[in-house]
């Protein structure tokens, strides 16, 4: 083994121990309050108190974040394991998909024009991209703001944004936030939800497809995320 592959594999078991530190951290918090709301729960029946409703949502919240992070963390796994097979298809037929599947709510509030847009890439991986995208503009957008998706084409390459109407993320946030487990604001997020994986996803994703994601962000104005596919 030469001194640069002794190097690569030594910062590669330090990455994936890091990053099974980090998973089992963000396990165990949510584990530790479930565990203590089920208590809880168990002991307002037996007072008959009233509190019994909200320990039950409690425990339904956390087990709503585990699903997430199991959910990200097999999306992550997925693609780790897998090889990319790229084909061609329409771009539009991935961002509508993924607007299929959210809430009747959250649908209205997306603006998307309909553009048929074909690119050569690996259908799941340009899915698992768009998805966290809508999802991580809706989570951070304010209830009443929509979210902006356009997708456009010239010679050079086929972009696709995300614009949502936001905090925004300052500069030195924006050099972080693809990293597993990085959050801007640790206490908004737990307030509403997320995994700190999200955004790490779609740039593994798009890393493998020969793509790149941009970002134009600034506080207080909200932020547009865009994938870029050159031609």
């Amino acid at each position: 083994m030469t001194e640069n592959n002794k190097d690569e594999f030594i910062e590669i078991a330090r990455i994936k121990e890091e990053f099974i530190a980090n998973a089992s951290h963000e396990l165990k918090t949510p584990i530790a309050s479930v565990r203590l709301a089920a208590e809880s729960a168990l002991t307002s029946l037996e007072r008959d108190d009233g509190m019994t409703k909200t320990f039950l949502e409690q425990i339904l919240r956390d087990s709503d974040r585990m699903n997430e992070l199991i959910s990200d963390l097999l999306d992550l796994s997925a693609m780790e394991s897998s090889d990319v097979f790229m084909e061609t298809f329409d771009l539009h037929d991935v961002v509508a998909n993924e607007i299929s599947y959210l809430s009747k709510q959250n649908k209205k509030r997306i603006g998307y024009k309909k553009k048929k847009v074909e690119i050569n890439a690996n259908f799941d991986d340009i899915s698992l991209a768009v998805k966290n995208l809508i999802k991580n503009a809706l989570k951070y957008s304010p209830p009443e703001e929509n979210i902006l998706i356009q997708v456009e084409e010239n010679d050079k390459s086929v972009t696709c944004s995300f614009q949502d109407f936001g905090s925004g993320i300052s500069k030195s946030d924006q050099e972080k936030i693809f990293e597993r487990f990085y959050r801007v604001d640790k206490g908004r997020t737990r307030k509403v939800g997320g995994t700190g994986l999200g955004l790490s996803i779609v740039k593994h994703a798009l890393d493998r497809n020969n793509a790149v994601i941009e970002i134009v962000s600034e506080l207080d104005y909200g932020s547009t995320f865009t994938i870029v596919f050159e031609k």
